[in-house]
């Protein structure tokens, strides 16, 4: 991993998890207009690529910093500072997700589809092949040590991303959701009783005070709806 500037044109996009923000855009081009870039973006160099129909060599691919290397365009820079770091594509998309997911703007549904996103990527790296590192794979009597045991999916997309393992759990096992029928197909005994549990519920829920109205009014007769008459 090492820092240096590179031409802002060179850079590919590629596909993103989170689609750009005009108004972050233009946030990130006042603060970087002002004060410049605080925060290097991340890239990886694919080795071999084609780009727009031609074959390149040593292409720079975003990692993170979307945001940031757009609003540079927008500024008209011609070279950024970017982070090269020596990932694969699937932990440089873990990168991605991470970032993304300590970003105040997501709504719930696209935090925990980064979250199962991830879970899925800690599962493919875990299919591959083990790189055996002769250097850590030595106990200190010189014997190789054996498989070490794999925390839970949950444990480690929580881990890694520093979100509460309850957070992850209920991304990845979302409950289902309650299926809600209307009161014209329910039966007519249904609706009754969903109309006593009603009542009940608004009765639990009542002050005292209001319990001893209620209970003087029907005392007296018919209840009479204020809504109904008001309409």
């Amino acid at each position: 991993m090492h820092q240096h500037s590179i031409r802002v044109d060179d850079i590919v996009i590629g596909e993103r998890h989170r689609a750009l923000s005009e108004s972050a855009v233009d946030r990130l081009k006042a603060s970087l207009d002002e004060i410049g870039l605080r925060q290097p973006i991340t890239v990886r160099i694919v080795e071999e690529m084609e780009v727009d129909g031609d074959l390149c060599a040593g292409v720079p691919i975003l990692v993170a910093g979307h945001h940031r290397l757009a609003a540079a365009r927008s500024l008209g820079w011609s070279h950024i500072d970017c982070v090269e770091v020596d990932d694969d594509a699937i932990k440089a998309e873990m990168w991605e997700i991470a970032e993304n997911l300590h970003r105040l703007d997501l709504t719930k549904e696209q935090r925990d589809d980064h979250i199962r996103r991830y879970a899925e990527l800690i599962d493919a790296r875990r299919s591959l092949p083990r790189q055996i590192d002769a250097a850590t794979d030595l106990r200190a009597d010189g014997r190789r040590k054996g498989p070490q045991h794999e925390r839970g999916v949950a444990a480690q997309v929580a881990e890694d991303t520093g979100l509460s393992v309850r957070t992850v759990q209920r991304a990845l096992n979302p409950k289902p959701a309650k299926e809600v029928i209307p009161l014209s197909a329910r039966a007519p005994e249904d609706v009754i009783i969903a109309q006593a549990n009603a009542i009940i519920s608004a009765w639990n829920k009542a002050s005292p005070e209001a319990r001893e109205i209620a209970m003087d009014q029907m005392e007296g007769g018919p209840v009479f709806d204020r809504s109904r008459s008001a309409a």
